[in-house]
């Protein structure tokens, strides 16, 4: 089965068994799938859970679930339980009738709901994701998936790489065609929050984990399973720094961190599944998106305030912190 998954719905597997060793869990079971999916599918958990703090809460009942053991090392493969086994089975005939190729995370998701009885499909159920909502969701981004070709921008790419060179900027691509733009804040080594202020020690505390999240992300990508394993330990110690500062001050921690700026190259998706992406970022906090049409060398930007409008001059420019593209070398 797993060689028809998507590389996110492998990545979520992944994230799955990592849940599931940070319980002490001796099998990963459907809430650790679960919270692998809205680990990895930022934009499904969005779409169906609405906010940031829904999803935390979903977190906090599965964690409130009687998991009392020691966290597992991540060397140790902890196999899928009896009812994760019968959700993916179901997830691999939800793809069938959708007739589509790849078992991506939007399935599994369908798959938990339809093994009933479990946990994950009665905490999904608790927040109001049905069957119909999560298939109508596949429908409207099964254009997205279909990418026949990987788009070639040797400019874009440059661009891309320039803007990490200089050290301001952390660049994180979910897709070919997709790109984020973080302005960096740099995080402080673990243990050292301590001896700064309780404030400045939670900013760079989250800070440290985003960037360890991501490199999570990359290590997987590459099939680095003994990195990402790694980091994934990092992260841990990173994670329990912060609650033991929000204990300590009586603070609550930050929300992730949303990106300065979003790009997209406009490929072959339907117009209104990328308009509907598009507000997706917007509402998660994005300042501003940047649509790039190489086929027709035109520049679209999307924000909250002035909505689509094509761009007509010959350099974006965002705000603060400024960032600039020349749009002749992109699109040479």
């Amino acid at each position: 089965m797993f060689e028809r998954f998507s590389e996110p719905a492998r990545r979520t597997v992944f994230f799955a068994r990592y849940e599931a060793s940070q319980f002490g869990s001796p099998r990963t079971e459907t809430e650790h799938l679960l919270l692998g999916l809205l680990r990895e599918d930022k934009a499904l958990a969005n779409h169906l859970l609405g906010s940031y703090a829904r999803v935390e809460a979903l977190r906090a009942r599965i964690a409130d679930h009687g998991y009392k053991d020691p966290k597992i090392s991540t060397s140790i493969d902890i196999p899928l339980s009896y009812e994760s086994r019968r959700a993916m089975a179901y997830g691999a005939a939800e793809c069938e009738l959708l007739r589509q190729k790849q078992i991506g995370t939007h399935h599994l998701l369908l798959g938990l709901l339809r093994e009933e009885k479990c946990f994950a499909a009665q905490l999904l159920r608790d927040h109001g994701v049905t069957e119909n909502s999560v298939r109508e969701f596949a429908r409207q981004r099964e254009p997205a998936s279909r990418q026949a070709i990987c788009l070639s921008l040797p400019g874009l790419t440059r661009w891309l790489s320039a803007r990490e060179a200089d050290g301001r900027w952390i660049v994180d691509q979910p897709s070919s065609v997709r790109f984020a733009i973080y302005a960096t804040n740099r995080p402080v080594a673990t243990g050292d929050a301590p001896n700064l202020p309780p404030d400045s020690g939670l900013a760079q505390i989250q800070a440290r984990i985003d960037l360890l999240a991501r490199r999570v992300q990359q290590a997987i990508a590459g099939h680095e399973f003994a990195k990402a394993n790694s980091y994934f330990a990092e992260e841990g110690i990173a994670r329990e720094d912060l609650r033991r500062l929000c204990a300590k001050f009586n603070l609550t921690a930050p929300p992730p961190r949303v990106p300065l700026l979003r790009i997209e190259v406009v490929n072959n998706d339907a117009f209104s599944d990328l308009l509907r992406r598009c507000e997706t970022y917007l509402e998660e906090g994005v300042a501003e998106v940047w649509l790039l049409d190489t086929a027709l060398r035109r520049a679209f930007t999307i924000t909250r305030t002035g909505g689509l409008r094509e761009f007509k001059g010959g350099t974006l420019r965002t705000g603060e912190p400024p960032l600039e593209m020349d749009l002749a070398t992109i699109f040479e």
